[in-house]
């Protein structure tokens, strides 16, 4: 079982709250159901899953009303060093340089 860290960010506008919940929604059902996932800090997840970071955002963002055209989300596998983007990546060189991979 892979241990994922789960960070986004949704757009502020008039279709935020419905964005943000069909993705919270999305992200706890990948993960097992509500106690599945640490969730104590704003837009951050951890969970476990028998899957990769890829597969992890093409989910999220298949099964969710996630926008790639303006939210973001970054999906980092733990325990393979990878990572998987979905969105518009600002500064992405500086998110690999700091994470190492």
């Amino acid at each position: 079982m892979a241990h994922f860290i789960l960070t986004f960010r949704i757009a502020s506008d008039s279709g935020y709250q419905t964005r943000y919940e069909s993705f919270v929604e999305t992200v706890e059902k990948f993960a097992g159901g509500p106690g599945k996932v640490w969730d104590q800090t704003t837009s951050f997840y951890v969970f476990e899953a028998e899957s990769t970071a890829q597969a992890v955002v093409s989910h999220l963002y298949l099964k969710s009303a996630f926008d790639s055209t303006k939210d973001v989300m970054v999906v980092i596998d733990v325990d393979r060093r990878v990572k998987a983007t979905k969105g518009q990546i600002e500064y992405e060189v500086l998110l690999t340089k700091y994470l190492g991979f």
